[in-house]
């Protein structure tokens, strides 16, 4: 299977810290001798990120733009979320922390996978950095009607030119080219670029506390092309990417000793199907 390393854009200085600490220290008996608790980089443990996007919502029946607006679940969005919550048990998946950015849909899938897990103790933490890219005057536009002002835009006859062609694209710079052009008033301009270094930095600080803790699996709720640009910003070739992120898929992530690698992308086998 392919895998992509990347280090984090933002390096937590407390990691290289520590590392200096158990150099010096000259072993770990020493190190458990000093008793200050402290977890080094070595020791620290390896980080599994379940990165999901969340299930079908209203606004997805009606093929309808959604960044920053929100919508619940439809009754085939929260069956994804079980079918998801039971697929990762059946794989023998425990989570030890749970995210989700911090619209409804997230936090709703987040948590009926959990439940579904048997693991409804557990709350989601609500992170605003996983949350979608805003996409300013196309909110809860049609998503052709969208698609095709970005076709115009790009220089493309019209939608079909710009669909066939989306293999060779950069979803990342896409939207660092046309989103300047229909932000709204008020709300501060994101690319697609800084989405995605915007989300791999939730990542980063998400698996930095869970290796500090000694390591273990963690799920995290995003949504599309929040996902999609995080993948691209690890590395990952965008042309795998052309066909989007689907509802309830997960693309699984390993952290581990400051680096980031994919081990899968837009899985949707736990959910029960192969999109």
């Amino acid at each position: 299977m392919t895998r992509f390393t990347a280090t984090p854009r933002r390096f937590v200085a407390g990691v290289t810290a520590a590392l200096l600490l158990g150099l010096t220290a000259g072993c770990a008996s020493e190190q458990a001798e000093a008793g200050d608790g402290a977890t080094t980089a070595s020791g620290a443990g390896e980080v599994t990120v379940y990165f999901t996007r969340h299930g079908q919502t209203w606004l997805n029946t009606v093929d309808r733009v959604q960044g920053w607006s929100d919508s619940p679940l439809t009754e085939t969005g929260r069956e994804q979320a079980e079918l998801l919550g039971a697929g990762l048990a059946e794989a023998g998946v425990d989570i030890d922390a749970a995210y989700s950015a911090d619209m409804l849909r997230h936090f709703e899938t987040a948590s009926i996978v959990l439940d579904a897990m048997g693991e409804d103790a557990l709350v989601p933490t609500r992170d605003e950095g996983l949350r979608e890219i805003a996409f300013g005057e196309w909110e809860g536009a049609k998503n052709q009607e969208m698609w095709s002002q970005i076709a115009t835009i790009l220089g493309y006859a019209d939608y079909d030119a710009l669909v066939a062609d989306m293999a060779n694209l950069d979803m990342r710079e896409i939207f660092d080219t046309v989103a300047p052009q229909f932000q709204v008033e008020g709300v501060e301009y994101e690319g697609g670029t800084e989405a995605g270094e915007r989300a791999l930095d939730a990542l980063t600080e998400i698996a930095e506390d869970q290796a500090e803790a000694g390591g273990g699996d963690v799920l995290v709720v995003s949504s599309g092309l929040t996902i999609t640009m995080a993948l691209i910003a690890l590395g990952a070739d965008p042309a795998e990417l052309s066909g989007g992120i689907h509802n309830g898929s997960v693309s699984e992530l390993s952290y581990s000793g400051g680096e980031w690698s994919i081990v899968s992308m837009n899985d949707g086998s736990y959910a029960g199907h192969d999109e």
